[in-house]
């Protein structure tokens, strides 16, 4: 009630007022009787006292101001009020925010047109419309319509209403802006509102056929805006309000404020007549961008007509950048000269038109006059349409007085037409064809940039004169430099913060293009707050804009680890974790990463808020055997390395050094600088493809440090999403991408192996740090990524581990051969018939480097085989190293292995057939065999126990998933169980001979 009752105290202090008719004013061209408000004068003007003897109708000269004017609410709960047509904008700007409280826009979009009945195809009708609501929802737009149930408001007003009922959260600020006199039943919308007059509907009912029944002027409104204004300026059924609605989207977005950041303003103009031509001419007037929709008929089409027509004017650099007013005026009884008359153009055999212009601009006259014929007669053509039928049907008797209104008429609207073409003018005209493939919002979002440059031109243009002009008349120039040195400033700050607003536009709407072109221009130094867009980009899932700011120089360490909180700060991922992993983004049914999360039992929403939080979601999906990759600072990070004794980060293997840096303290920085790119970027690519932002994430990639492993990762989360997926899009999405990620790492490792096939093959085997320590060939094993796996690069590394330091040779039978003769010589003869890897040995002061130790790999490292010295002479070294590696490589390890399961098969076999018997006072002991199968078994049991704790997991639950995944191991391992039990019988329960049948 208090909210009300201040209301309406601040509705009154407005001081709003309407406008009623007081002197009758006999109208032109009309019946005897009718004022020129349109009403009777009866019952209207029945004292004769109030009579004019004008001949013209003025609103302000027959008119008088009455105050308290209707307001209130709608049947569908819009807000109305009625005001004047001279209300100052800035009473309707209160009353629009302070008593209203609309929210004020970053767009406003005034909608005009069609106020007819006209059709669309149905598709261009749905795109059209779909690309208006879109560019509202996304940039918090005011839709502003003349408000009435007709042509292009009414498919606006249907567009509105299927967002209201698909997204009922969604609100749009929709504001029609129409003639209260020409509203059907206006003045039923008072008695609507009015308590005392609750029942004065059954009073009414005889009337209802009279109500109902629209004339001629009047309008029904479209039910499905938010606010409406309706103007009042004594005339009943007129639609005219002058240039009410350009003045007031001029006044709210303060385009004309030298203080103010202005709020975009654009007009959209589909199909329409002469009302539509004199919008596109007020709103170009003042400054606002015109798009119009080539393909909806009328004025649209014509415009695009005659843009293309007159092209020559585009090319502004052989004109001035100056609006000039041009008035076309009919000239009656006209007889042509005998001379020519560059000026004059006879289009009829009764009238001809004269366009003014300034004298000294002969030339721009010469080239307008060329066209004038042909524009007349098209825009002749369109204007037809919108004459009214009681003016066709008019008394021949006036018809004279008829085709005089209409040539003013026409005259008036190719002033204006012209005004829209002459080259100063014309850039605000945009063109968006409703048959092309374009996006409206990119056309919206160009023509708004575009007409801020040209202000920003035209401003300091003024400004550079001004000086110019104030140099001359100063006697004092160092004050005046000061003085301009400052405005320049301002003037530069203004743009950037303009072109900042506008960033965010072409942000809200995805368009890239325009962006680039016309408001970075290839330079981050165009904008405000760089950080805060690059972030806003990032969250809401625009990779073409964070490509942009990447390749502009953008540096994310500096927006995430800003003030050195990367190495001595102690919460390193706070504003990480803040942005970019908040509720709202875990939660979204466009990834499955909430199903990863342990929920709280108090809550039902599940949140990141830790690096313990992230650590565990990563192990959970990628697995254990990766190391912890989030620390909250420096020194926890390290110690954990300590912990699980990890090599500090190697120089060779993950950074390079400069020569050419000399100073010490600038190369530990710049090494320093390259760790922290190295994570970020890793931490961002990993969070969008955790948040499915996939197209995200293929930007990313181009910026990640080993990217072959990056991608493998890729294919492991979207492929545990791909699991959890029920069905649908999602689920198909997933695997498609999983897809892409495992083609791209197969495409880059191909492309390795074409340069050097040995290094490619270290590349999958090359223990990754920056990714807890993990391998290539590891994630795609573990992600099943088997086409990556059957490269011929994986293959050949694979072979490497095979055959660790013996050479394979192409010849693979020799080769066998060879090993199998050193195989049965217990390797003695290896050195003399197998072939090794190649050693480079180094200098005599320069021993052997093991290069590859701090990547992870000792495979075909030929290190060992020069080290170490067991004595001075060199070949026998080399001889002794060489048996060693020998049997140290798996292929012989499989070999021995291979040998000793054939020998215990057989082993066991004899021991159960010949020599398993229960033990008697005779024979009390067991046989040698048997003693012997215990042995090897209880050998065997401790080589698995071996496995099952050099497995890659870290957490011993880990390994225990690890070892069960595996069928054979559970075989095993149920094999080792009943072989202890059976020996525990066979010595504590074989008293007797049946007993002894459960131990055998």
């Amino acid at each position: 009630l208090n909210k009300n009752l201040a209301g309406e105290d601040a509705f009154n202090e407005l001081n709003l007022y309407y406008r009623v008719c007081c002197k009758f004013v006999q109208k032109k061209n009309a019946a005897e009787g009718i004022c020129g408000c349109n009403r009777p004068r009866e019952p209207y003007h029945t004292e004769r006292r109030f009579e004019s003897k004008d001949t013209e109708w003025e609103m302000n000269l027959h008119t008088e101001i009455k105050s308290n004017p209707s307001r209130g609410y709608l049947p569908n709960g819009a807000l109305y009020t009625q005001l004047a047509l001279d209300t100052p904008e800035g009473k309707v700007e209160k009353l629009l925010f302070d008593i209203w409280e609309i929210p004020k826009p970053r767009l406003i979009m005034s909608i005009t047109g069609g106020q007819k009945y006209f059709k669309l195809n149905d598709r261009l009708e749905t795109n059209f419309m779909n690309g208006i609501i879109h560019v509202a929802l996304k940039s918090d737009a005011w839709l502003i319509t003349n408000g009435y149930n007709i042509g292009i408001v009414q498919l606006v007003g249907q567009a509105i209403n299927k967002i209201k009922s698909t997204h009922p959260k969604k609100q749009i600020t929709a504001i029609g802006i129409c003639k209260w006199g020409s509203v059907k039943d206006a003045k039923e919308l008072i008695k609507s509102q009015s308590r005392k007059k609750k029942n004065e509907k059954s009073n009414t009912n005889d009337n209802d056929e009279k109500v109902n029944e629209r004339e001629h002027g009047e309008r029904d409104l479209e039910m499905n805006h938010s606010h409406y204004l309706m103007l009042d300026d004594g005339t009943l059924r007129n639609y005219d309000i002058k240039d009410y609605r350009t003045r007031l989207c001029v006044h709210i977005a303060k385009l004309h404020h030298e203080f103010h950041i202005p709020t975009p303003v654009v007009t959209i103009v589909v199909e329409g007549g002469r009302e539509a031509i004199k919008n596109i001419y007020d709103d170009l007037k003042a400054t606002i961008p015109v798009v119009i929709i080539n393909g909806s008929g009328r004025v649209a089409d014509f415009f695009q007509k005659w843009l293309l027509y007159t092209k020559e004017f585009d090319d502004t650099s052989k004109y001035p950048d100056i609006a000039y007013e041009i008035d076309v005026t009919p000239v009656e009884n006209f007889q042509p000269s005998t001379q020519y008359d560059a000026r004059s153009l006879k289009l009829s055999n009764h009238t001809h038109f004269e366009v003014h212009l300034d004298g000294s601009k002969n030339t721009f006259k010469a080239i307008f006059s060329k066209y004038l014929g042909q524009l007349k007669s098209d825009l002749d053509l369109i204007l037809t349409h919108d004459d009214d039928s009681k003016e066709k049907n008019r008394n021949p008797s006036l018809s004279t007085n008829v085709n005089n209104k209409r040539e003013a008429k026409l005259a008036a609207a190719l002033s204006q037409v012209i005004y829209c073409l002459q080259p100063s003018v014309r850039s605000g005209i945009n063109v968006f064809n409703l048959n092309s493939d374009d996006d409206l919002s990119d056309i919206i979002c160009r023509s708004i940039c575009k007409s801020r440059q040209k202000y920003f031109i035209r401003k300091e243009n003024d400004t550079r004169d001004s000086n110019q002009q104030k140099s001359k008349t100063s006697n004092n120039q160092q004050d005046q430099k000061r003085q301009s040195s400052v405005l320049q400033k301002f003037n530069k700050n203004d743009r950037n913060a303009q072109r900042s607003q506008l960033l965010q536009l072409a942000m809200d709407w995805n368009c890239i293009d325009a962006a680039k072109e016309l408001i970075l221009e290839n330079s981050l130094n165009n904008i405000l707050k760089k950080e805060e867009a690059f972030l806003n980009a990032l969250k809401n899932n625009l990779p073409t804009f964070v490509y942009e700011f990447l390749k502009l120089g953008i540096d994310p360490n500096e927006i995430f680890f800003s003030d050195d909180d990367f190495f001595y700060g102690t919460d390193r991922y706070r504003k990480f974790i803040k942005h970019l992993y908040d509720k709202e983004a875990v939660n979204k049914n466009t990834t499955h990463l909430s199903w990863f999360i342990e929920s709280d039992s108090n809550s039902s929403e599940k949140l990141i808020t830790t690096t313990d939080h992230l650590n565990t979601i990563l192990t959970t999906i990628i697995g254990d055997y990766m190391n912890k990759l989030y620390f909250d600072s420096d020194k926890q990070e390290k110690r954990y390395r300590s912990l699980w004794d990890l090599s500090e980060k190697n120089n060779e293997a993950n950074h390079y050094y400069d020569n050419d840096v000399r100073s010490e303290d600038n190369l530990i920085d710049r090494e320093n600088q390259e760790i922290i790119q190295d994570y970020i970027m890793r931490d961002l690519f990993l969070w969008s493809i955790l948040m499915n932002h996939i197209d995200m994430a293929k930007v990313l990639l181009c910026y990640v440090k080993y990217r072959i492993c990056a991608a493998l990762i890729a294919t492991k989360i979207l492929k545990e999403y791909h699991n959890k997926a029920t069905h649908g899009e999602l689920k198909a999405n997933y695997m498609k991408n999983a897809n892409y990620f495992q083609q791209y790492a197969i495409n880059c490792i191909s492309q390795c192996e074409k340069n050097d096939s040995d290094q490619a093959c270290q590349i999958v085997l090359q223990r990754i740090e920056l990714y807890g320590n993990v391998t290539c060939i590891q994630i795609a094993a573990n992600a099943e990524d088997k086409l990556f796996i059957a490269t011929p690069c994986c293959v050949q590394a694979l072979n490497n581990i095979w055959y660790d330091k013996i050479q394979s040779q192409e010849s693979r039978i020799r080769n066998y051969i060879l090993l199998a003769i050193g195989f049965f010589s217990f390797g003695l003869l290896a050195p003399f018939l197998v072939t090794y890897q190649k050693c480079i040995p180094g200098s005599k002061n320069e021993p052997l480097n093991r290069s590859l130790q701090s990547c992870g790999i000792d495979y075909s490292d030929p290190y060992s085989l020069e080290y170490p010295h067991f004595i001075k002479q060199r070949l026998v070294n080399q001889y002794m190293n060489k048996v060693k590696n020998f049997h140290r490589a798996l292929l012989m390890k499989y070999c021995y292995h291979w040998m000793f399961y054939c020998f215990f098969l057989l082993l066991f076999s004899y021991v159960l057939l010949f020599n398993f018997q229960r033990p008697t006072h005779e024979n009390p002991s067991i046989h040698w065999t048997e003693i012997l199968t215990i042995i090897f078994i209880t050998c065997m049991l401790i080589e698995e126990i071996h496995y099952f704790i050099y497995l890659d997991n870290l957490s011993f639950l880990g390994k225990c998933r690890s070892y069960v995944s595996n069928l054979f191991k559970i075989m095993n391992l149920l094999g080792f169980i009943l072989f202890y039990i059976g020996l525990i019988l066979r010595f504590a329960y074989a008293a007797t001979d049946d007993e002894f049948i459960a131990a055998r």
